[in-house]
């Protein structure tokens, strides 16, 4: 009664991927540029630029707890705030800010 069929439990990567996923589709409602990829060591990462500038966010965190950071180490808001995140994202861009 109530259970989930064919439905197994995130690894944490997958969790960061979707949920790099969901700010890329965001970014993209604005009109940005993103690419995701993930390099040798495995941590997924969301590459935006626009006029020559680009930023690196990454998703940090654990156990249900993830936020969106910078390569640089800024926290730019936890993963439920993905549409204020991106309109962030879109704000430093145009300022070419770090």
């Amino acid at each position: 009664m109530g259970t989930q069929v064919g439905r197994k439990p995130r690894t944490e990567r997958e969790e960061r991927r979707a949920r790099l996923l969901r700010l890329r589709f965001e970014l993209g409602r604005l009109g940005i540029s993103t690419r995701v990829r993930k390099p040798r060591n495995g941590r997924w990462q969301l590459r935006v630029h626009r006029n020559g500038w680009s930023e690196t966010v990454l998703c940090a965190g654990a156990e249900d707890a993830y936020a969106y950071v910078t390569a640089h180490g800024r926290l730019l808001g936890t993963t439920n705030e993905a549409r204020h995140v991106a309109r962030l994202l879109d704000w430093m861009l145009e300022r070419r800010l770090r």
